[in-house]
């Protein structure tokens, strides 16, 4: 199977401050006098029909703009009822769901107005603009036609067709990956060239985190009761879909990193605004842990549970997305929710013997197929060592998720194979279905892009590496087998500062004007320039990105004589290496020069 790319991250946690990039290009002029702007690292915002540039996890609420939907003051469940039937059209999806009373006959008046109105812009609008609106119209037409339009699904597609048109009829064309915000509301949006801009649910319970860190209850309750507004009801619990296609995934589909990044925004909202209400909708958001793919994120395995990043890939086992999801489970484990601990025992049993795979000893693998981007090395270590500080507490909550013998349920939170919650709220969920109460959030997640820098600069060496079994081998002594999520992150820091190694092997049997094999091995992912001197010259032969393992380079050598080959590597944090080798090349064999001058 063909591994599936990287979904990238929008949004900014404390923990990924150095993920998220100082600001770039500024925009504030009107699309009449630029129709594109350049990639920022902040969120553009549309206000007005003008852009501005606001950093990620400004509360945009405080900015509300006349031309903007008004966000929701408190959270709502999610609409109850059945899908529409396969093979309608999304009017006619809307029709069936209205007259099975489903939705109310003004809402799907509502929904058909913007509808047509979107078509209507759609006409209008031509290049990019046509393209990106007519792409999120095609998206609700392919959901309503496989019968997946259920009356949950309404409020965010509906938002995002609504958004769509609102930037792409007055706003310039943005950058791929490009977020943006809109004034009145706090979600983080992103573009995705051919899906439009869609929600960002990552980057939304990042906004989140920010907000939490920040000690800003009112900004995070706000974000996060419009967040529970457009959730759904998925896998018999809490969940928030990505409405667009990815790598063959269709919509709608869920992600383990995302839901865990909610749970655990949502338990620190509980802490943070004293609200135990929280904590049942923390806990029925746990519902695609549950259950396996496409519908939930559950991977059995033969030690527990891997929980996956995308519901419809099965078989891609991304690791960072994986440790991410665990933080979450024991956020809310900590606070007494049964079921959370057995989801998090599940993942910690499978994670601990699945890590040190991830470990080359010198870099950190993103999933079973290659090696992370500078980024998510940086994120996964961060996690890693998140983990690491929750499995060494020794609080009575924290031995008891755990798993420590003797050790009571805590009192507080919620308890029970139900979750009901306790001790503050006399009325939380129980079980998995439906959201409950007035939630706010905080997250972990973060923005991440799409690969890590590389450069020329750092110090200068012929070899150089965090050992041969980096930090994930043996943990000496210990007796805490979670210890590994410690070492593992302590590796994985040290291989930033760590340059990488090559093993040249020997150039044998050279000639002039013939090709040679250069053979060697690279310790990480790396930027590899082969050189050659003669005479003092050197000549350089390009360079290119190779991952860790063996490769070969092919050399023809001008002349015979005392050749200086040199092989330079240069890793994605900027740390660099190189090894040379003497080759004595050897004349042209005497048959080939009769040859030449015979012909």
């Amino acid at each position: 199977m063909l591994p599936v790319r990287p979904l990238l991250m929008a949004g900014c946690a404390v923990v990924l401050l150095g993920l998220c990039g100082v600001a770039g290009a500024s925009a504030t002029n009107s699309p009449e006098q630029h129709d594109r702007v350049l990639y920022s690292s902040r969120e553009l915002v549309l206000d007005h029909g003008r852009l501005r540039a606001e950093p990620l996890g400004t509360n945009l609420g405080a900015h509300a703009a006349a031309d903007s939907p008004t966000p929701p003051t408190s959270p709502a469940a999610p609409a109850s009822g059945a899908a529409d039937s396969r093979g309608l059209s999304f009017v006619g999806a809307l029709a069936q769901l209205a007259q099975r009373g489903e939705i109310p006959a003004a809402s799907a008046a509502g929904y058909r107005s913007a509808w047509t109105g979107a078509q209507a812009s759609e006409r209008r609008l031509s290049g990019t603009r046509h393209a990106e609106l007519g792409d999120v119209l095609a998206t609700l037409r392919a959901i309503a036609h496989a019968g997946a339009l259920t009356p949950g699904r309404l409020p965010a597609l509906m938002l995002t067709l609504e958004r769509n048109r609102q930037w792409w009829t007055g706003a310039p064309v943005v950058a791929a990956d490009q977020r943006v915000g809109f004034p009145g509301s706090s979600l983080v949006w992103e573009f995705y060239p051919g899906q439009g801009l869609e929600i960002q649910w990552l980057g939304t319970f990042g906004a989140a985190d920010g907000f939490y860190d920040d000690h800003e209850s009112a900004d995070l309750a706000e974000l996060i009761n419009e967040a529970l507004s457009l959730a759904v009801t998925r896998a018999g619990g809490l969940a928030w879909e990505y409405d667009f296609s990815f790598d063959g995934g269709s919509p709608p589909w869920v992600s383990a990193i995302t839901e865990g990044t909610a749970v655990e925004a949502l338990t620190g909202a509980a802490t943070m605004l004293h609200d135990n209400v929280y904590l049942a909708d923390a806990h029925d958001a746990l519902g695609i842990f549950e259950t396996k793919p496409p519908l939930g994120v559950q991977s059995p395995t033969s030690a527990g549970a891997w929980y996956l990043i995308y519901s419809f890939a099965p078989h891609e086992r991304v690791i960072n997305a994986f440790i991410q999801s665990l933080v979450g489970l024991f956020d809310l484990a900590y606070q007494g929710d049964t079921l959370a601990q057995q989801l998090f025992t599940r993942g910690n049993d499978e994670a601990r013997l699945a890590l040190p795979a991830y470990n080359t000893g010198y870099w950190s693998l993103y999933d079973q197929y290659g090696e992370s981007s500078l980024s998510y090395h940086e994120l996964l270590a961060g996690f890693l060592q998140t983990l690491c500080s929750q499995t060494r507490e020794t609080t009575p909550q924290a031995l008891w998720v755990l798993g420590s013998p003797a050790t009571p349920t805590p009192n507080s939170g919620a308890s029970g194979t139900g979750g009901t919650p306790a001790g503050g709220s006399s009325g939380g969920a129980t079980g998995t279905s439906g959201a409950t109460g007035t939630s706010g959030a905080t997250g972990t997640s973060g923005a991440t892009g799409t690969s890590g820098a590389t450069g020329t600069s750092g110090a200068t060496g012929t070899s150089g590496s965090t050992g041969t079994s980096g930090a994930t081998g043996s943990t000496g002594a210990s007796t805490n087998p979670n210890e590994i999520y410690c070492a593992t992150a302590a590796a994985f820091k040290a291989d930033l500062k760590q340059p990488p190694q090559i093993v040249m092997r020997p150039v044998l049997g050279a000639r002039a004007h013939r090709v040679s094999d250069i053979r060697f091995t690279l310790s990480k992912i790396s930027d590899v320039r082969l050189s050659a001197t003669y005479g003092g010259k050197t000549s350089s032969y390009g360079t290119l990105a190779l991952a860790h393992g063996t490769h070969t380079f092919t050399w023809r050598p001008s002349q015979p004589g005392a050749w200086t080959l040199s092989l330079t590597a240069v890793d994605l944090a900027g740390n660099r290496s190189m090894q040379s080798e003497d080759v004595s090349v050897a004349a042209a064999a005497q048959h080939a020069k009769l040859s030449a001058s015979a012909s």
